[in-house]
């Protein structure tokens, strides 16, 4: 009991200090439009999920938003992906890999979810595992394939 009581001291403690959302702004752009407008609504989805899990709300809205947001990356990868493979982009594999691990990503926050539901912990790894892998995802390989492809259609 006593853990319990922590646990959800500390949940408490996380709604108000440790979450932040995943803000759009200049610094994430890329420069091509179609990658940007789905990497915006890829940030939506995801501050979507962590303010449902956050504000305790049901099983069903975050299985919901977990469904979404799995097929909406398994789009979002396959339209990156298929401009590489146009433009013939020499880091299509590393990119691949990397879309590749945060599927895998999801499908086991997927399961842990399932298994043990919503706890402190849960959100803290969606909290980390997703917003980490996006921004450097984004900043490393993003940025360089939007640059590649700014620089090809001159």
């Amino acid at each position: 009991m006593v853990k319990y009581k922590w646990i959800e001291k500390y949940y408490v403690f996380l709604k108000g200090v440790i979450f932040m959302n995943l803000m759009w702004d200049s610094r994430w752009s890329v420069g091509v439009d179609k990658i940007d407008n789905q990497h915006k609504e890829l940030f939506d989805r995801i501050n979507k999920l962590v303010t449902a899990m956050k504000s305790g709300k049901g099983k069903d809205e975050v299985i919901n938003t977990l469904n979404f947001l799995e097929e909406y990356v398994i789009k979002h990868f396959n339209d990156e992906e298929e401009l590489q493979k146009q433009s013939n982009y020499p880091k299509h594999e590393i990119q691949h890999r990397e879309h590749e691990e945060f599927k895998k990503c999801l499908e086991d926050l997927r399961k842990v979810f399932e298994t043990t539901g919503i706890s402190a912990v849960f959100v803290i790894n969606v909290q980390q595992k997703i917003s980490s892998w996006c921004r450097k995802h984004i900043i490393e390989l993003d940025k360089d394939l939007g640059d590649f492809l700014i620089d090809k259609s001159k």
